[in-house]
């Protein structure tokens, strides 16, 4: 079985191992059941040099820690690996929103002083939303680089897109933002969030919609609305940005504990699917992990079930969009493995964390829901 970058993954672990010392953590995970196409742009490190020269345009991530983040991220290795045969010139635009995102998620979301300053998020991201909603029309605004950055993928999804697929782009983003308000809510409160509502909001907090929202810019074809919008495509959507957020959990468990290892103080709050699942049923790490990596070959298993359903009476724009989702769910664990973004948790200690993974062709012995009613709605008979 090949794995990142066409090497061979690790031998098969049959649970969590982890080994820490002051500096270094290693993370086995146990087998992933993932029987979804592998495939990667053949343009992908150029795509994601010219992102990297994009952004440095607006005097963002140029140097230190920040600039070996930037590129460690490898955004044209993710995204090429989503839509692996797209026009590479098309796929840019795509590649390029990867790199100002995953910039944004750094400074302004989740790590350090700025994920307790849900005040100053909230501020920014709604200038940033309208920038996206009508580039240009934020008074005083226009000097922030992130906002002329997002300005400038604004004004290019316009020139790409139609007016149903730029709706679709923002109101994305206008879900991401809600779901990072919900997390900052739990940090602040200093609260673990049941699994239920867990499960149905990481699809947000890891900006899923805003995510899948450019396939069908690149692309060029618009997915009808009785199509995108049926239940049966809105629950095969879901459930591959939540299998792919699920996933992230995993191989970014070990980058959470190195940075918690050097956190001024621990935080009660867990946002990690590991870790919910250990407080809510008591589990230990090893078996927390196990149940973690059992439930995303459950949800994969669904959705190759459905999406077998849902492509026979498919129009092509539909076809394309499904098949997007395949990929993005076996090329994000691919990419994940290996992304500098968890083996250098602050772009200063390269190597420091290590997290490997097997697949396995065995699926789950039921196609049945989890016990989580908040997406039990997927095994829905459509």
């Amino acid at each position: 079985m090949t794995g990142p970058g066409g090497g061979v993954l690790a031998p098969a672990a049959t649970g969590l191992r982890e080994q820490a010392t002051a500096d270094r953590i290693h993370v086995a995970l146990p087998p992933r059941y993932c029987p979804l196409p592998s495939a990667v742009h053949p343009d992908a490190a150029r795509l994601n040099a010219r992102a990297a020269l994009w952004l440095n345009g607006y005097g963002l991530c140029r140097d230190g820690a920040q600039r070996v983040r930037m590129t460690g991220n490898d955004v044209g290795g993710f995204y090429g690996r989503i839509m692996p045969r797209a026009p590479a010139g098309r796929l840019q635009l795509a590649v390029d929103w990867c790199a100002l995102m995953f910039a944004f998620d750094d400074l302004h979301c989740d790590e350090g002083p700025a994920s307790l300053r849900a005040g100053d998020f909230t501020d920014f991201a709604t200038r940033l939303l309208r920038v996206l909603e009508a580039p240009g029309t934020v008074p005083g605004g226009t000097g922030d680089p992130f906002l002329r950055a997002a300005g400038d993928l604004a004004a290019r999804c316009r020139a790409e897109g139609t007016a149903v697929q730029v709706r679709r782009m923002v109101d994305g983003h206008r879900a991401w933002f809600l779901a990072v308000l919900w997390e900052f809510g739990c940090r602040l409160g200093g609260r673990t969030p049941s699994l239920d509502d867990y499960a149905h909001l990481r699809q947000h907090t890891a900006a899923g919609t805003a995510t899948t929202s450019w396939m069908e810019i690149v692309d060029g074809t618009e997915i009808p609305g009785a199509e995108m919008d049926a239940p049966v495509v809105r629950a095969l959507s879901e459930l591959a940005f939540t299998t792919a957020a699920f996933d992230d959990d995993l191989f970014s468990y070990g980058k959470e504990r190195w940075l918690a290892a050097r956190a001024p103080r621990p935080a009660r709050c867990r946002l990690n699917l590991v870790d919910i699942l250990a407080a809510e049923h008591g589990l230990g790490l090893e078996a927390a992990t196990a149940a973690a990596v059992d439930l995303c070959n459950r949800l994969t298993l669904r959705f190759v079930r459905l999406r077998d359903q849902v492509l026979p009476g498919a129009g092509e724009p539909l076809r394309h969009y499904l098949g997007h989702l395949s990929h993005l769910i076996r090329g994000n664990l691919e990419w994940g493995l290996r992304a500098g973004r968890y083996t250098d948790p602050d772009g200063r200690h390269p190597g420091a964390v290590r997290t490997t993974g097997s697949f396995t062709q065995a699926a789950p012995r039921a196609d049945a829901p989890p016990p989580i009613p908040s997406i039990a709605w997927w095994w829905d008979r459509f």
